[in-house]
């Protein structure tokens, strides 16, 4: 029997705390992108705040005005101010009315969960106190105040999270930056300088001197992947929970973010599997002018943020200030008309994911075993259909009067139930529909006219495996990411004619893709193909793969799908088109 004594007892204590005291210090595991975009997923909606020295210009320079429906923030581009009286007009920019504590109330009553503030635009001025260039709000104006600083401290206080614009590419103040043809000679200008003076040091001193930061938002694109890559590698070290948004990569390339942005007020027609953004503006611009008083109304918003949490994205809504800072009276009425929209029905919005049916009167989220059926346009007869649902209904009540159930019935496959009288809420009434387990949909069946091809797109697919609905700016709607044989794409067809179908695919692949092999079925044929190369990225076109014989009219289900696994995606498919014989009529 071994004897413990005080000396081995003090070693153990002290091995303990050496193992205990290199587990407290070393580094936390980078999280995985799942656990990155968790919050995203979550919160759905966030406020963007564009605030420059364009602010102050407010739509106009030297009697010449930004067209309404243009974007104010671009004033210096548009009428190509020159450098030297540009900066000497941001000399007397001083935006004394911004109070953070007020942006960050306004935004928290909405029902914003992020804040993202422009740190610095295309006009190259910094709205921070950057100590990498002077042309900044603390040294170069009276403002002498850190705007993102205050931001940051009010945003940890009301529990939101912070998140900062950064144009990395487009800078028309620096000699080397991308944009200033009209000062500066295209042709002598070195753009990596401007990045490694400029554009990298400040993201790194952003992500260095304010605390966590939830999401970076690029802008413009990149020249090159390997300068993109150089930006997200920057963040990735600095801080590995921040998001990167889609633009950090060139617009024509593949997605090297987290998520992907749609254009500017982009909407998708369908669902993607990818997550996403869109970003959007109150009135016509994203800077302030004084021009532009199209202001959308809260039904608008209200609406949009619904159909766009249904179709599976985040909302971020741009308020673009006046010059002195203060909150823009139309702006706030509009948002406080939403908040209180959200103070009733946040429950449909948080923590939601896209919803499997398509609704006619409005939009519909999902949580769990719950749908929530949004009703914009109440039906003349009072009688809510909800088509294409399988599942067994167990309930159905006014989000905000669960204690009131509706009658439910089935016919021919739609799930009806009588509404009340009128709605609860002239802009949106939510209802709940619960149903025995996660919500199950009937996928669409594609029906066939008597000369008209079917045309399968990303829409009315159904992705399986990696495969994955997305979206890119110059690429557009898409299905990529399928790298072996279990990655497919499928397309339920109720056949009406019988005869030969000539197949076509419509795809973009880059060289490195060509010669990977393909496999198009339907019934129990099937075509083999090999992808050929269409030109860089997403250059579509279409080619003719041969025939298929349908010799009895029914419904069928066409797959296309990658023969082998693969270390890079099969083709970035647009449609796939199935050409009906041509009838003779005599």
């Amino acid at each position: 029997m071994k004897t413990i004594t005080a000396r081995s007892t003090a070693a153990a204590v002290a091995v303990a705390l050496l193992l205990a005291s290199r587990l407290l210090s070393a580094p936390p595991a980078a999280p995985t992108p799942e656990e990155r975009i968790a919050w995203f997923r979550h919160d759905k909606f966030g406020m963007f705040i564009h605030l420059g020295p364009y602010s102050a210009l407010a739509g106009e320079w030297r009697g010449k005005q930004i067209p309404v429906g243009t974007e104010a923030e671009w004033i210096m581009q548009r009428f190509n101010i020159p450098v030297g009286e540009y900066r000497e007009m941001a000399r007397s920019f001083n935006p004394q009315k911004f109070n953070a504590a007020e942006w960050v109330a306004l935004a928290k009553s909405t029902g914003m969960k992020y804040v993202i503030l422009t740190t610095k635009h295309h006009d190259g001025f910094a709205m921070y106190h950057s100590h990498v260039s002077q042309y900044n709000i603390y040294d170069w104006s009276p403002f002498h105040r850190d705007p993102l600083e205050e931001l940051a401290e009010e945003c940890r206080k009301a529990g939101l999270r912070l998140g900062v614009y950064y144009s990395h590419r487009e800078d028309w103040d620096h000699p080397d930056g991308y944009g200033n043809n009209w000062d500066y000679d295209r042709d002598r200008k070195q753009f990596s300088r401007y990045l490694e003076e400029k554009s990298k040091p400040q993201v790194r001193e952003i992500l260095s001197g304010y605390g966590p930061i939830s999401v970076i938002w690029f802008d413009r694109g990149m020249d090159t992947p390997e300068h993109a890559a150089e930006f997200v590698d920057l963040v990735r070290k600095l801080q590995p929970q921040c998001l990167i948004n889609g633009r950090v990569g060139n617009y024509g390339q593949d997605l090297m973010g987290d998520y992907q942005n749609l254009g500017d007020n982009g909407m998708p027609p369908g669902g993607l599997d990818e997550y996403w953004e869109t970003p959007q503006t109150l009135n016509g611009t994203w800077g302030y002018s004084k021009f532009d008083q199209e202001w959308k109304t809260p039904a608008f918003v209200i609406q949009r943020l619904v159909e766009i949490v249904s179709k599976g994205g985040n909302y971020l809504l741009n308020i673009g200030p006046p010059g002195d800072g203060s909150l823009p009276e139309a702006s706030v009425a509009v948002l406080h008309a939403v908040g209180d929209w959200m103070q009733k029905n946040s429950d449909s919005i948080y923590g939601t994911s896209a919803c499997p049916i398509e609704p006619i009167w409005g939009g519909c989220t999902v949580k769990n075993d719950r749908l929530y059926l949004h009703v914009f346009h109440w039906p003349a007869d009072g009688v809510l259909r909800v088509s294409g649902l399988a599942s067994e209904v167990r309930a159905v009540y006014p989000l905000l009067a669960p204690d009131r159930r509706l009658t439910t019935r089935r016919d021919h496959g739609v799930t009806l139930f009588d509404l009340p009288r009128g709605p609860h809420d002239e802009n949106d009434t939510v209802f709940v529909l619960e149903t025995a387990g996660p919500p199950r949909v009937e996928p669409p069946v594609i029906t066939q006219g008597s000369d008209i091809p079917f045309e399968l797109d990303y829409m009315t697919a159904q992705t399986s495996g990696r495969a994955a609905k997305r979206f890119n700016r110059d690429g557009k709607f898409h299905i990529s990411k399928w790298m072996g044989p279990e990655d497919t794409a499928s397309w339920r067809l109720l056949v009406s004619q019988t005869g030969s179908y000539k197949v076509k695919v419509r795809y973009a692949a880059p060289t490195a893709w060509q010669g990977a092999s393909f496999r198009v079925s339907i019934g129990d044929q099937s075509l083999k193909a090999k992808v050929a190369a269409t030109g860089e990225w997403f250059v579509y076109k279409t080619f003719e793969l041969g025939d298929i014989h349908i010799d009895k009219a029914g419904q069928y289900t066409l797959t296309i799908h990658p023969e082998t696994e693969s270390n890079h995606y099969l083709m970035y498919l647009q449609s796939v088109s199935l050409e009906p014989p041509i009838i003779m009529v005599e």
